[in-house]
C-alpha cells in the first residue's frame, strides 16, 4: 500500500489567497493573520514584494508578459505552500524571511 500524504488543512487556503491578488491580499493577510502565524507572515510579505515588482513591470513597455509570468509563479508558490512546503523566491525571499521574524 502506498503512503498516503496528509491532507492540507483548510486554513492553508490562505497561502494561495496571499498570492492571488499579490500586494493587496498580502497586506490584508499580513495585518489580520500575520502576528499569529509566522509562516503566513512570510508568505504574505513575499506576495507583497512580488506584487510591487509586478506593479513596476506594468509601466515598462513589453514587460507585461514577465509580470503575468511572475503572477502565475506566485500562484504556483501559493499552491505549494498550501501543500506544506515553503519556497523562497530568489531575490525577495530573503527580505521576506528577515522581516517576518
Amino acid at each position: 500500500m502506498a503512503n498516503a500524504q496528509p491532507k492540507p488543512k483548510e486554513e492553508n487556503i490562505l497561502y494561495v489567497f496571499a498570492y492571488l491578488l499579490t500586494w493587496l491580499s498580502g497586506i490584508i493577510l499580513y495585518v489580520t493573520e500575520g502576528q499569529k502565524n509566522k509562516r503566513l507572515k512570510f508568505h504574505s510579505l513575499q506576495a507583497i514584494f512580488l506584487g510591487i515588482i509586478i506593479f513596476v513591470l506594468v509601466f515598462i513597455p513589453y514587460a507585461n508578459i514577465i509580470g503575468w509570468g511572475l503572477w502565475i509563479l506566485g500562484i504556483v508558490i501559493g499552491v505549494i505552500a498550501y501543500n506544506g512546503q515553503d519556497i523562497s523566491i530568489p531575490v525577495i525571499g530573503p527580505y521576506a524571511k528577515r522581516y517576518s521574524k
